[in-house]
């Protein structure tokens, strides 16, 4: 049998035990007939499991399995019940209560058919499928009543198995009795048989599958299993393995795009963060100076202001003008013009503060922002850049000199009035004869 094809296979050992089984139950009819007593233990039976499959819905379709112990228990409380069983869609037992026999496929078949079949130990076990949601269609559930609507089938949840001995009615039968009933014990023997050579050629071969299926579906595509089942389920087998071939090496090559693509990723951020890096430095940085330019000195204006107006801090400013700058460049050419200006752009930013900014305005204006810083430490301070300035020789003109115009925040001034302020105070210094320090204060 190992070697017939699957379908021949799985339809012999399904015919086989409901084939013996008809023949018995047709032999035990002909010996003993249908007398009173099993007709009532069968009607009780099948009332009681009928009965029982609505009462487990909630339990079958909340997974609450006290619930269904406690129904277990609460039938075993029945004249002659051995043993209830409730079980979810997959024939796995939720509940039990007794010591039941051993279900196997034909006992789920038979609860989904409405049928009656024999336990071990002269039992009769009673079934019913649970439905989620089915409607009632009589007090007892005893008229099978098929939806002609497929989409209107109930969902199946579980199915209840009610054992109950018949050894009490037994004992009031005479020797035709004992004799189906030995009868029924060797069908059910064979059936049995049947049933465990049909577990063992379907259970192991699906059973090293799933166990390969779930290994792989934990990542681990290495995954092989044993291919020896023979017909169609070596071939299945045989077929996951390639699978697990194929699968394990695109994983491989996915990783490795993966990869690349990380890598090539990575670099492309970091050559993003440098261009973005390099343009904020354009935008805010003056070319030829390589101080901050106009824009970025009007933004760091903005943001003393308004610190000086919410916390009362004091800060102060400086416009700073080359005198007679225009001589250089009509003399000398402006590169050599250019060239001043980069110096006193070097002798600024080397005598301020490093929380200090420095920009140029404009031409051969600067402006100097001192942070943290009143009127007169700024007038002090723009008095030694002037000294600075004046005693640097620079290449080809020699001396050269700067006026300054300073002036400090006086709540609640804006950007516009302090930078009027500086313009005067730096239009008094040329007035003054250049080279000098004019402040204006309110």
């Amino acid at each position: 049998m190992k070697n017939w094809p699957l379908a021949h296979r799985i339809l012999f050992l399904a015919l086989a035990p409901v084939w013996i089984i008809s023949v018995l139950l047709v032999l035990m009819v002909v010996i003993v007939g249908i007398t009173e007593i099993d007709g009532a233990i069968k009607a009780r039976g099948t009332v009681i499991a009928r009965q029982l499959a609505p009462a487990s819905e909630y339990g079958a379709f909340s997974g609450n399995r006290e619930v269904l112990q406690a129904l277990t228990q609460s039938v075993m409380k029945e004249d002659d019940a051995k043993a209830v069983v409730i079980t979810d869609a997959d024939n796995k037992v939720l509940a039990v209560s007794g010591k039941p026999s051993k279900l196997g496929p034909e006992h789920a078949h038979a609860a989904d058919n409405g049928k009656v079949i024999r336990g071990d130990h002269e039992s009769l076990i009673f079934a019913a499928p649970i439905y989620q949601g089915k409607a009632e269609s009589d007090s007892f559930d005893l008229f099978d009543r098929t939806p002609t609507d497929k989409a209107a089938q109930p969902k199946l949840l579980g199915r209840v198995y009610l054992e109950l001995s018949t050894h009490t009615s037994r004992q009031s039968k005479n020797v035709f009795v004992a004799l189906s009933v030995l009868i029924g014990l060797v069908g059910t023997v064979c059936a049995s048989i049947l049933a465990l050579r049909m577990s063992r050629d379907l259970t192991r071969p699906l059973s090293r599958l799933l166990d390969g299926v779930h290994r792989m579906e934990k990542g681990a595509l290495d995954t092989r299993i044993t291919a020896n089942s023979g017909g169609e389920l070596q071939e299945l087998e045989a077929g996951f393995n390639q699978m697990a071939e194929k699968l394990e090496s695109s994983h491989k090559s996915m990783m490795e795009v993966n990869a690349n693509l990380e890598n090539l990723v990575i670099a492309r951020t970091r050559e993003l963060e440098l261009r973005n890096h390099d343009l904020e430095l354009l935008s805010s940085t003056d070319k030829l100076t390589g101080l901050f330019n106009r824009l970025k000195l009007e933004q760091i204006l903005e943001e003393e202001h308004h610190r000086s107006q919410r916390y009362g801090t004091a800060f102060s400013l400086a416009i700073v003008d080359i005198d007679l700058f225009k001589q250089v460049n009509d003399t000398h050419g402006h590169q050599t013009g250019d060239q001043v200006l980069i110096n006193i752009a070097r002798i600024l930013q080397d005598h301020v503060r490093s929380m200090d900014a420095v920009g140029r305005w404009g031409g051969e204006e600067f402006l100097v922002v001192f942070r943290e810083t009143t009127i007169h430490a700024a007038i002090a301070t723009a008095e030694k850049l002037r000294c600075a300035i004046a005693n640097h020789e620079f290449e080809i003109v020699g001396k050269k000199t700067a006026s300054f115009g300073v002036t400090a925040y006086y709540h609640p001034d804006n950007i516009n009035e302090m930078m009027k302020r500086a313009d005067n105070a730096l239009y008094h210094a040329k007035k003054c004869g250049r080279n000098r320090v004019e402040a204006s204060e309110m």
